[in-house]
Parts: C-alpha cells; structure tokens; sequence
C-alpha cells in the first residue's frame, strides 16, 4: 500500500509524456516557423521606433484610429495584429495627423482578430 502514490505518480507521468509526444507530431513546422519570424519582427518594434520602421513589418487596419493610436496587421497576415500608440513628432500636430517621424510609445503583444474593413 505505501508504493501506490509512487505507482499512481509513475503512471500520470508516462501518460503525460505519451500525451506531449503525441501533440508534438501534429505541430506543422512551417506554421510554428512562420509565427516564430512574425514574434521576432514584433519583437524589435521597442518604444522609440517610428512610424516608417514599423510600416515595413505592419500596416494600417481599417476601424477608428488617431495619430496618436492605431491598430495595425502584420503584413502577411490581416488576423495578426497589434494596438500601437505614438508619441507625435510635432507638438502642433493634429489628431489626424500621422507622420512618418511620429514614434512608438507602447505596443501590445499580438493577437489574433478576424479583419475589420471600413
């Protein structure tokens, strides 16, 4: 009777690791691949980047937007998105006014949405 917590221990582990291994074989690698390039992209978008560096990795999203906030898709996938908000590079700048010098004050972490059109 004192080995059953070790056996019933032994027996939830191997089923974990049955059941890990088993997950694994279905990963499709180039998806995995695909979303690992598109985290790293993300990742190098820090505050202090401008509006032109994140243009080449993300573009505008239809929906209500100001030049000081805007969500924006992954170019090479519309459902990928992330929440931007900009600290303007003109003080006198108008809320519509989005330049290319404008920079990132804070990104979300991506996440997934279906498109919004206008």
């Amino acid at each position: 009777m004192q080995n059953l917590p070790t056996v019933l221990l032994a027996v939830v582990a191997l089923g974990v690791r049955v059941a890990a291994s088993r997950a694994g074989d279905e990963v499709d690698k180039n998806l995995a691949k695909q979303m690992s390039d598109i985290l790293t992209e993300w990742k190098k978008i820090t505050p202090g980047t401008t509006r032109t560096e994140l243009l080449k990795v993300f573009t505008t999203e239809g929906g209500l937007s100001t030049a000081k906030h805007r969500t924006f898709v992954h170019r090479h996938c519309p459902y990928i998105k992330v929440d931007v908000d900009f600290t303007l590079s003109d003080s006198k700048q108008s809320a519509v006014d989005e330049r290319p010098t404008d920079t990132v004050s804070k990104i979300s972490k991506p996440y997934l949405e279906w498109s919004i059109a206008d």
